[in-house]
C-alpha cells in the first residue's frame, strides 16, 4: 500500500506538493510559534513574577469598612486609607502576628487631620517710605488646583511697618492679644502704645465672625526693622529675622494626616527608617512628659519631608499714604484708622508669590529645633468618612459633594475659655478658623475631635523622612505605596488635560476634599495610645499591612500560603480581608462636579487598585496561545482536508476501477490515507529542517530540539486532516466514479457576464467554495480581535498597568500566527480555484472556442476568487468586532477599522491567490479537452 500510495504521489506531483507545502508551512508555523509562545510566556510570567509581589500581600481591613463598589468589582478605590479611622483593636492586631506564616504584620492607626500653618516672608524693605513709618496694605489669594482654583481673603492685612523698635512684654502673666502690649519707643525716649490703633476692641472676641478666611474681615498687624514682632521671649534662633528688614509675614496652612505605625514593623515592611534625611527615627516604645507636674504629654512624630500640595499664596501689596501710618502713633482709635484705611487704594509695590514647599520646610525646621520649655499643643484634630460615588457606568463614577457645617471647625465653649490666647503658642491654630480651602465644594464627612484640655496632649518633630527615597517598589503594583504617596489623579479626557496643563489634580489643605494627603506626620502605638486615653478611642487602629512567608512567586503554592494566611484572619478575627498581591492599578473615571471658587468640573482617571490581575493575566496569556493555535490548526485542517478531498475527486475514476477490481472499502481507504500520512511525514522532516533558520532569520528564538515536534504534528495532522476524504473515497460506488463530483443545478438559468458565470460556479461546488471562504473568515477574525485589543483598547480588555505591560509585550508572535493563517488561506483558495478549474476543464474549453479571450478567462476565476474572499472577509469581519464588543463592551473607531483593514486584506490575497490558477485557464488545451469531450 505504501508502494502504491508512494507511485501515486510521484505521479500527481503537483498536487502532492500542493498539499505539501500546506503541510509545511502548518507544520512550519506550528513548531516555531510554539517555541515563541512559550518564551513569550515565560517573558509574561517573568513580568508578571517581577511586579506580583510588593510591599505586602494582605490588607485587612475593619469590618463593614469595604464598600459595594469595592466588593462586587473585587477593587480597591484609591485613596482608601483617608477614610478609614480606627475599627481594629489592638488585641485583634496581636492576633494577627501570632497567626503562623504571617512574616510581618504592620499597622497603620489613622488618627486625623491636624492642620499647622506655616509662614513665608515677602522683603517690603525696598518699598517703605523715607520716614520712620509705612502703612502697607497686604491682599492675599490661595490658588490651588493648578492654578484653577482661587480663593481670595475676605479683609486685607493692613501692617503698619517702623523703623523704631516695638517691645512685647507678657512675661508679666498678661494674656490676650500680643497688641495689646506692644509699645513703640519714640526717639524722645517715650514709648506709645500701638493697642489702641491696632486692636480694635471687637477683635478680642470673634465667636460671631465666619470661620472661613475668605469671609473674614480686614486684620491689623505690626513690625519693626529693629525688632521684628516684638517678642523679647522667643529666641532668636527660632526666628531668623535679619535686622533692619521688614517683612510681611504670610500663613500658609497645611494638613497633617497624623498616623500611628509599629516603628519595627514599618521598617520591616516599607523601610522608612532608611528614608531619613534629617533627625533620627522612632523607636518603638518612647514617650517623654514636658513639665515637672507631668501635665503636657508630648507625642514623638516623625514627619514627611514633603507637602504634597498644590498650593501657593498670590500677594499683592500695596503702599498707602504716609499719613496711615502716623495716626498710629497719634493713637487713632481702631475703629476709626480702619474706616479710613478702608478709603485708601494705594499704589502697588510688590507682587509675590508664595510656593507652599518653603512655608512647609520652614515650620519643620522651626518643629525641630524647638527647645524643650517650648510646645506646640495638639488641641482638635477631624477625620474624613469615604467619598460617596453615583456608578455611570463600568468604569465611570461622578463624586458626591458633601455638606460639613461651620460646627465642624470650631467648639465654641473652648473659644470662650480661650480667647486668643492660643496665638502665644507656636504653631498653634486659632480655634475659630477652618483652612483657608475648606470653603471650597467638599466631598468627605467631617468628624471633628477636641481635647478636654489643651495642657494634656502636645507633639514634637523628631525627625523626618524622605517618601521618595523608600525601597521601590513597581508601579505597576501601585496599592502598596499609598501609603506614603498621595493620590495622583491623572486628567481623563482632552478637555481636562488642557485645563490641568496636562499635570495631575493634587491635594490642598480642603480636609474634605476630594484628594487627601497620605500621612505626613507618623507617631508610634504608644502615641497613639496617649492620643486616645484623652479622646476615648476603642479600636485605634485602621488597616493591618500582612507579608506572608515562604511566598516565591505566582506559583500555586505561594497562592495557596496566601490564602490560607487570609483564612485564618477572617476566622481569628471577623476583620475584612482583600488579598493584594498579584494587584496592580486599573483605570477608573471619575467626574468631579465644579468647585465654588472658578474650577470647572473635571474628568479624572484613577488608578484603582485591581486585585488579582496578576492571575488574570497568566491565564488569558495561556487562553490567547490555545485560541491562536486552535485557529491556526483549524485553518491547516481545512487546508489539508480541501487538498485532500481534490486528490480524491481527482482519483474518482481511478478509485472506480479498484472498486470493479475488488478493493474492499477498508482498503480504499487505508491507500488514500496512507498517501496524505507519506505528505504528512515528508512534511514533518522538512519542516524540523526549517525550522531553526527561519527563526533565526524572523528573529525569533531557536527552537532547538523542538524543531523535531514538527514530525509528529504534521503526521498527525495530515492523518486528522485525511479521514473525511479518506472516507468519502472508500464510499464512492464503481458505477459513479466517471459522473462529475459537482451539484447539477435544480432548473437550467442562463448567467450573464463573467461575474453571473462566477457565482455560477461556486454554487456548483458549495462546500468547496465553503471551505476556502472559511479559512479567510478564521484568519480576519483573529487579526480583528487582535487588532481590538492591542490598539483599540490599549490593554484594558486585561484592565490594569501590569495588563498594559503584558500586551505590549505579547505582539510579535500573535502576528506571526496570524500572518501564517493568512498564508495558508491563500494557499487554500488558490487549491479551491485549481481544483475548479480541472473538473470544469472541458466547459472553460468550450468557452475559449466560442470565442472567449484569455483575459476573459482570467478574470472569471480572479472574480471567483474575490466572491469567496469577500464573504468570507465579512464573516470574519462581522464575528471579529462581535468578539470585541462581547470581550471589552465597547467598539472604539480604531477596532472598527482594524476590521476594514483585515477585510480588505482576505479580498487582497483572494485576488492574488486567484492569479495562479487564472494563468492555467489560459492555457487548457482546447482540442484535446474537446475531443474527449
Amino acid at each position: 500500500m505504501i508502494r502504491l500510495a508512494w507511485a501515486r504521489l510521484r505521479r500527481e506531483l503537483g498536487r502532492s506538493l500542493v498539499l505539501l507545502a500546506g503541510i509545511l508551512v502548518a507544520a512550519t508555523g506550528f513548531t516555531v510559534l510554539t517555541g515563541t509562545a512559550e518564551t513569550q510566556r515565560l517573558e509574561i510570567v517573568g513580568t508578571v513574577g517581577k511586579n506580583f509581589r510588593a510591599q505586602y500581600d494582605i490588607l485587612v481591613r475593619p469590618k463593614g469598612s469595604t464598600t459595594e463598589l469595592e466588593r462586587t468589582r473585587s477593587l480597591v478605590r484609591q485613596n482608601y486609607l483617608s477614610g478609614i479611622f480606627g475599627g481594629i483593636t489592638l488585641d485583634q492586631y496581636e492576633k494577627i502576628k501570632r497567626i503562623n506564616g504571617v512574616d510581618v504584620a504592620a499597622p497603620i492607626g489613622m488618627v486625623g487631620y491636624v492642620t499647622r500653618g506655616g509662614s513665608a516672608s515677602v522683603d517690603v524693605t525696598d518699598v517703605l517710605h523715607k520716614g520712620d513709618r509705612t502703612m502697607l496694605r497686604v491682599d492675599q489669594t490661595r490658588v490651588a488646583d493648578r492654578g484653577l482654583t482661587r480663593i481670595p481673603y475676605g479683609g486685607p492685612l493692613y501692617q503698619y511697618v517702623t523703623r523704631r523698635p516695638v517691645r512685647v512684654d507678657i512675661r508679666g502673666g498678661h494674656s490676650g492679644d500680643a497688641r495689646q502690649f506692644a509699645k513703640e519707643a519714640l526717639p524722645s525716649g517715650r514709648e506709645v502704645a500701638l493697642g489702641p490703633s491696632l486692636l480694635a476692641p471687637d477683635e478680642v472676641e470673634k465667636s460671631g465672625e465666619s470661620v472661613f478666611p475668605s469671609e473674614q474681615g480686614a486684620s491689623m498687624g505690626f513690625w519693626s526693622t529693629e525688632t521684628a514682632d516684638g517678642f523679647e521671649m522667643m529666641p532668636e534662633r527660632l526666628r531668623d529675622v535679619p535686622r533692619g528688614r521688614a517683612l510681611v509675614q504670610v500663613s500658609q496652612e497645611f494638613p497633617f494626616m497624623l498616623a500611628a505605625v509599629d516603628p519595627d514593623a514599618e521598617a520591616r515592611l516599607a523601610g522608612v527608617d532608611q528614608a531619613m534625611v534629617a533627625g533620627r527615627y522612632l523607636r518603638a516604645r518612647e514617650a517623654y512628659r514636658t513639665t515637672p507636674d507631668n501635665k503636657v504629654k508630648e507625642i514623638l512624630l516623625l514627619a514627611a519631608a514633603r507637602p504634597y500640595v498644590d498650593q501657593r499664596e498670590e500677594v499683592v501689596v500695596r503702599r498707602l499714604p504716609a499719613a496711615a501710618a502716623e495716626k498710629v502713633v497719634k493713637g487713632t482709635p481702631a475703629a476709626v484708622l480702619k474706616t479710613y484705611l478702608k478709603s485708601k487704594e494705594g499704589e502697588v509695590v510688590k507682587e509675590a508669590t508664595l510656593d507652599a514647599e518653603d512655608s512647609y520646610t520652614r515650620m519643620l525646621d522651626a518643629w525641630e529645633s524647638m527647645p524643650k520649655n517650648w510646645w506646640t499643643p495638639l488641641t482638635r484634630y477631624w477625620t474624613a468618612g469615604p467619598t460617596e460615588y453615583r456608578e455611570q457606568g463600568e468604569r465611570r463614577l461622578a463624586a458626591v459633594p458633601a455638606h460639613n457645617g461651620p460646627e465642624v471647625w470650631r467648639d465654641p465653649a473652648r473659644d470662650k475659655a480661650m480667647g486668643d490666647a492660643a496665638t502665644f503658642f507656636s504653631g498653634a491654630e486659632s480655634y475659630a478658623s477652618a483652612p483657608v480651602g475648606a470653603a471650597d465644594v467638599q466631598f468627605r464627612p467631617l468628624r471633628p475631635t477636641f481635647t478636654p484640655n489643651m495642657d494634656m496632649l502636645a507633639i514634637r518633630v523628631i525627625g523626618r523622612f524622605d517618601p521618595e527615597k523608600l525601597p521601590g517598589f513597581s508601579e505597576l503594583a501601585g496599592l502598596p505605596m499609598e501609603t506614603y504617596q498621595p493620590p495622583a489623579a491623572r486628567p481623563g479626557d482632552s478637555r481636562t488635560e488642557q485645563l490641568l496643563g496636562g499635570r495631575n489634580l493634587l491635594p490642598n489643605d480642603n480636609v474634605g476634599g476630594y484628594l487627601q494627603t497620605p500621612p505626613l506626620l507618623l507617631t508610634n502605638l504608644e502615641g497613639l495610645g496617649r492620643i486616645n486615653s484623652v479622646t476615648g478611642g476603642t479600636a485605634p487602629l485602621s488597616v493591618v499591612r500582612v507579608r506572608v512567608a515562604g511566598v516565591t512567586g505566582p506559583d500555586a503554592v505561594s497562592r495557596e500560603r496566601i490564602s490560607q494566611v487570609a483564612r485564618d484572619i477572617v476566622a481569628a478575627t471577623g476583620l475584612d480581608v482583600d488579598i493584594t498581591i498579584g494587584s496592580s492599578p486599573s483605570p477608573m473615571t471619575v467626574e468631579l462636579p465644579a468647585g465654588s471658587y472658578g474650577r470647572p468640573a473635571l474628568t479624572l482617571e484613577e488608578g484603582w487598585v485591581n486585585k488579582g490581575v496578576a492571575y488574570r493575566i497568566l491565564t488569558a496569556a495561556d487562553r490567547k496561545s490555545m485560541i491562536l493555535f486552535t485557529l491556526i490548526l483549524a485553518v491547516c485542517g481545512m487546508f489539508v482536508v480541501n487538498a485532500a478531498s481534490a486528490a480524491v475527486r481527482a482519483r474518482r475514476v481511478e478509485l472506480g476501477v479498484l472498486g470493479c477490481l475488488g478493493w474492499s472499502r477498508p482498503r480504499m481507504f487505508g491507500a488514500v490515507l496512507t498517501e496524505v500520512g507519506v505528505i504528512g511525514l515528508l512534511a514533518g522532516g522538512l519542516s524540523a529542517a526549517l525550522a531553526a533558520p527561519l527563526s533565526s532569520w524572523a528573529g525569533l528564538p531557536d527552537p532547538g530540539v523542538r524543531a523535531w515536534l514538527a514530525v509528529p504534528a504534521a503526521l498527525l495532522l495530515a492523518l486528522l486532516a485525511g479521514l473525511v476524504p479518506a472516507w468519502q473515497a472508500s464510499r464512492v460506488p464503481p458505477v459513479e466514479a466517471v459522473r462529475p463530483a459537482v451539484r447539477l443545478p435544480g432548473r437550467a438559468r442562463s448567467p450573464r457576464g463573467v461575474t453571473g458565470l462566477a457565482l455560477a460556479g461556486l454554487t456548483r461546488a458549495p462546500g468547496r467554495a465553503l471551505l476556502g471562504a472559511s479559512t479567510l473568515t478564521v484568519a480576519v477574525f483573529a487579526l480583528t480581535l487582535l487588532l481590538g485589543v492591542t490598539y483599540g483598547f490599549r490593554g484594558r480588555v486585561v484592565g490594569s498597568l501590569l495588563g498594559d505591560a503584558v500586551v505590549l509585550q505579547a505582539r510579535t508572535a500573535d502576528y506571526v500566527a496570524i500572518a501564517v493563517m493568512f498564508a495558508l488561506a491563500a494557499l487554500a483558495l488558490a487549491d479551491v480555484l485549481y481544483l475548479g478549474i480541472r473538473e470544469r476543464d472541458a466547459e472553460l474549453a468550450a468557452l475559449r472556442a466560442t470565442g472567449w479571450s484569455g483575459g476573459a478567462m482570467a478574470r472569471l476565476i480572479v472574480t471567483e476568487g474575490v466572491a469567496i474572499g469577500l464573504a468570507g472577509a465579512l464573516t470574519g469581519a462581522v464575528l471579529g468586532l462581535a468578539a470585541s464588543l462581547a470581550l471589552a463592551g465597547e467598539l472604539p473607531v480604531a477596532v472598527i477599522a482594524g476590521a476594514g483593514a483585515a477585510g480588505a486584506l482576505a479580498i487582497a490575497l483572494a485576488a492574488l491567490a486567484a492569479v495562479a490558477p487564472a494563468l492555467l485557464a489560459q492555457r487548457l488545451p482546447l482540442a484535446r479537452l474537446l475531443a474527449q469531450e
